[in-house]
């Protein structure tokens, strides 16, 4: 009982201080003696329910709570009406029930019928007024405990939600990266090893031209394949969509290609997550144009519409001589993490191609 009670919230028992009044009003106020015993099971039955998962026990407890605080406030004094915000933090807070769970309709009840015979038995506008102030009280921190409950809870999942993504959007990662060192170094180690083994073999020959041509070669691979890696670990860095905006206008300044940008988004609210996967879809957009498509123009539209951030590319290059269904098969992955999706609306003559990613849901 007593491990149980150090892993609740203290918040729980500070309404206690509040059964003085039961207790002392057995020798100041006239109380029946005998409501000692039955608000000291009061007591018991309130720390039983904090510190007790839901089962049958418990619902009965609760009726007894109940019957206890709907005997005194009739029958004894009606200011006990009041203890009904014990039940308050039990329904949001312990037992996070709904409106239409046993406690709540029990609650419910129980408070109507304080109400209706309160009503009736009341011989002065005073306590009527009273009458109709605590259900007032009590409902208005009731519900917005609930609200508060429902936000906190909308937060948290939330953000196990951005958590979940990062760790996906962190395995997708870290997997292109090994796909890229793997094709980017694999291929270039092979070539670089069968270099080296034909230049010994014309160097035993004395093919020396034949040799420094292949040591030439050689130096080239290496040199291209330290600005591929250099490029990798680049893309490793995180950017915000701002900085990749400037960045990939400073990749089109050193191609031949005409670039453009629109840029209607309002980057300062938008979210990290979002943020995040953008930079990297408009990463492997404007890469795919840079290295593949053979165009001179290229124009890049950033906007919102109906709820959604969307990346339009349009070039005039080559473009896609049949759809099979795989292209772009890396950047819908990054978009599955995030409800998003990817298609090419024209695949030649210009190309164009559209992303989009959902802003409210993410």
């Amino acid at each position: 009982m007593f491990k149980r009670i150090k892993r609740i919230h203290p918040l729980f028992y500070l309404p206690l201080a509040f059964l003085a009044f039961p207790f002392l009003g057995v020798f100041f106020f006239g109380y029946p003696i005998w409501t000692l015993g039955i608000t000291l099971a009061f007591l018991i039955g309130y720390l039983f329910l904090v510190n007790y998962e839901k089962n049958v026990l418990t619902n009965i407890v609760w009726i007894f709570m109940l019957l206890y605080i709907i005997y005194m406030t009739l029958c004894v004094d009606g200011g006990m009406m009041w203890f009904t915000f014990y039940f308050n933090s039990l329904l949001v807070f312990r037992f996070q029930d709904d409106y239409r769970s046993f406690r709540f309709v029990s609650y419910n009840l129980a408070m109507l019928l304080m109400m209706v015979v309160g009503m009736t038995l009341a011989e002065d506008i005073m306590t009527r007024v009273m009458i109709l102030l605590v259900p007032l009280v009590n409902y208005a921190v009731l519900f917005h405990w609930i609200n508060a409950r429902k936000t906190e809870a909308q937060e948290r999942a939330l953000m196990e939600k951005n958590r979940t993504i990062n760790l996906l959007l962190a395995e997708n990662e870290r997997n292109r990266i090994g796909r890229d060192l793997h094709d980017t170094l694999g291929h270039v180690f092979a070539a670089m090893t069968l270099k080296t083994e034909l230049a010994l073999k014309q160097l035993e020959k004395g093919k020396y031209d034949l040799v420094k041509k292949e040591l030439e070669e050689l130096n080239q691979s290496s040199r291209s394949s330290m600005h591929d890696v250099r490029n990798i670990i680049n893309n490793l860095k995180f950017r915000t969509l701002e900085e990749e905006i400037d960045q990939l206008e400073h990749f089109f300044a050193m191609t031949d290609i005409d670039y453009h940008l629109q840029n209607e988004l309002n980057l300062s609210v938008m979210p990290p997550v979002m943020q995040s996967t953008l930079c990297m879809i408009l990463r492997e957009l404007s890469n795919n144009v840079i290295k593949h498509s053979q165009a001179n123009q290229c124009q890049l539209h950033l906007f919102e519409k109906e709820g959604k951030v969307v990346v339009e590319i349009k070039d005039n290059g080559v473009g896609f001589e049949k759809l099979s269904g795989d292209e772009l098969q890396s950047i819908r992955d990054r978009l599955l993490l995030v409800k998003g999706n990817v298609q090419i609306l024209s695949p030649r003559k210009p190309t164009l191609i559209q992303a989009e990613l959902g802003l409210k849901e993410n």
